[in-house]
């Protein structure tokens, strides 16, 4: 037996013992609740991946769970095309049998009928999160609801009521890839009895505001390099072919990315190392900021989607405003109908900043007027203060680099300096020494639109004075000062060598045979495979650059994608720098003149 002095401490110890070995039971249930829970949680996840790529889910994935409770079925297609036929148990997001007709119009557009604002003067815009969490609750979603949304399929409506769901905080949303056109098509029925949604208790919370973006915030991102502002509606719409609403064309400095290119012909998205690879053909980068917009928004949703749930590019924003809110701007703002706007200069343009008054006003305007034609014919009458570059005269003469840069620099072309090119009218031996300067990596080169026919026809003044060239005297010189030049050979403007492989992100390369339509075809086209476009049918009658609708008609017909890498070719390098010129206006991400080692220049 133990001193009494010690039985209190040994009744202590074994006290802490107990609690010990009860910690350590406790603390064990929790680690086995908490292992029990993950493994519930892992096989939950395994299941639900299962038929299932992000926040898509396939038709399989969804024809084995149309009975689960909780399960919500969304159909975003329009009321008529709801009526006709859907999936079971699917409810509509569209206006009912009785209210999609108005004096027997159909007024359903599918996936913004219910949830957009009635006193909203600007259509498809969202009604407040009260409206929207009602009209979630009445189609049966419930906060903890797995929801599938779908339309007819390669569509928007369903990416447009995904969109407003999730902005407005829920977590469980997705797309059926493919949509109903894949669900018939793999086999699955349809039904025409309209089921009776259960009113559900969906709390809307807005959870991040800033990927919404306003007509300021893209005002602000206009030509900025690390934003890609894209819209998302079909080349006629961007290039101005179709009148869509008050004018034609599109947000300046913004490029073009038709939501039909996402899709397979099974209306699935394309696998996504096909769809970044296109994206980034583009110049949509992950790492750059992205605004996407369309019309009106719910095409820009699709882009959206596909760039945020589809890729996981981690910076993209939504214009939800889009075109209608830049048209309806009390400053009118402007739109574009050519891409590269910019390489089209009015007359009225060129007559200021590189006209006569600027030339009192300032030392350098760093704007300058080439004319590119025989110096007899600049002798015989010119745009004031232009400099000659008779190119055709000088391809031939084998000039070294070093030559040419002399010429330009002492012509006045700096490295900062827009270059202005003009000739008679139809533009092909400007669009020759436009190619040359991008060659020559020189960064600002434009047309003057309709060249010197064009300026004067507008009654602006010709002159047969010398342009003085010589370095300043005075604080305002009116004479062009001669500049040092340096060029940066860019070795993709040109196909040195026809048997090169292309090296566009993985894109096919096509030849575009340019030679006039006057005479036969030469026989010595490097490839067998080519599109025959003369270079005449980019012209009107009146010999003008067609507008920018007309001219993406004429390369999409003759099947050439922005996808691929352009090599123009003619046995006249002033016909192939046009069709490049033309292309370059469009905003073909990848063009290059064939000229071999043994052709004119360098």
């Amino acid at each position: 037996m133990l001193p009494p002095e010690y039985r209190g401490k040994v009744m202590c110890m074994n006290r802490i013992e107990r609690m010990k070995e009860n910690r350590f039971k406790k603390s064990g249930k929790f680690i086995f609740f908490i292992v029990s829970i993950w493994a519930i949680l892992s096989i939950a996840t395994s299941a639900w991946s299962q038929g299932s790529r992000g926040f898509l889910v396939e038709t399989k994935w969804l024809a084995d769970r149309l009975d689960d409770p909780n399960l919500v079925i969304i159909d975003a297609s329009p009321t008529k095309q709801y009526l006709a036929r859907h999936i079971k148990n699917a409810v509509s997001a569209s206006f009912g049998a009785e209210e999609y007709l108005s004096c027997g119009i159909d007024t359903s557009y599918g996936g913004t009928d219910l949830i957009s604002d009635p006193p909203s003067a600007m259509p498809w815009t969202d009604g407040s999160p009260e409206h929207i969490q009602e009209v979630m609750r009445s189609l049966g979603i419930n906060n903890g609801s797995i929801v599938v949304i779908h339309d007819a399929g390669a569509f928007f409506h369903a990416t447009r009521f995904f969109w407003t769901l999730t902005h407005h905080g829920h977590k469980n949303a997705f797309i059926l890839n493919g949509g109903l056109s894949k669900w018939v098509s793999d086999g699955f029925p349809t039904v025409q009895a309209i089921p009776k949604a259960k009113r559900g208790n969906f709390v809307a919370s807005v959870m991040d505001r800033s990927i919404v973006v306003n007509t300021e915030y893209v005002l602000a991102k206009l030509f900025k390099p690390d934003t890609v502002i894209v819209n998302a509606v079909g080349s006629d719409w961007h290039y101005g072919s179709y009148l869509a609403y008050s004018r034609t064309g599109h947000i300046p400095s913004s490029i073009n990315a038709p939501y039909p290119d996402y899709f397979q012909k099974d209306k699935t998205w394309k696998p996504e190392s096909e769809l970044r690879r296109m994206f980034e053909s583009l110049g949509m980068l992950r790492e750059k900021e992205i605004i996407a917009y369309c019309g009106g928004n719910p095409a820009a949703s699709l882009l959206y989607f596909t760039l945020r749930y589809v890729l996981g590019y981690p910076n993209v924003k939504y214009y939800t405003g889009s075109l209608t809110d830049w048209l309806k701007d009390e400053r009118d703002l402007p739109l574009h109908t050519y891409q590269n706007e910019h390489l089209l200069r009015d007359p009225l343009w060129v007559q200021w900043w590189a006209g006569k008054r600027i030339q009192f006003l300032v030392r350098d305007p760093k704007v300058l007027t080439v004319d590119v034609r025989s110096k007899d014919k600049f002798n015989a009458g010119h745009i004031p203060y232009a400099v000659n570059i008779p190119i055709n005269d000088l391809m031939n003469k084998g000039m070294s680099l070093g030559d040419w840069e002399k010429l330009l620099g002492d012509s006045g072309i700096g490295a900062d300096t827009e270059v202005v090119l003009y000739d008679e009218l139809n533009g092909d031996s400007s669009s020759l020494m436009f190619w040359f300067m991008e060659y020559l990596g020189h960064k600002q080169v434009s047309l003057l639109k309709g060249g010197l026919a064009a300026w004067k026809a507008m009654g602006l003044e010709v002159t047969t004075s010398d342009t003085i060239i010589a370095k300043p005297k005075t604080k305002y010189d009116v004479a062009i000062s001669p500049k040092l030049y340096k060029s940066a050979i860019q070795p993709e403007k040109r196909l040195v060598n026809a048997n090169d492989k292309p090296d566009f992100h993985g894109y096919p390369r096509i030849w575009i045979l340019s030679s006039s339509k006057k005479r036969t075809v030469p026989t010595s086209v490097p490839s067998l495979d080519y599109r025959h476009i003369p270079w005449e049918k980019n012209l009107t009658e009146s010999g003008s650059l067609k507008p920018a609708g007309q001219l993406i008609t004429i390369y999409e017909e003759a099947r050439i994608p922005m996808q691929s890498e352009i090599i123009c070719y003619s046995d006249s390098i002033q016909e192939a720098s046009f069709t490049y010129y033309v292309l370059r206006t469009l905003g073909y991400p990848r063009v290059r003149v064939y000229l071999s080692k043994n052709g004119p220049f360098l």
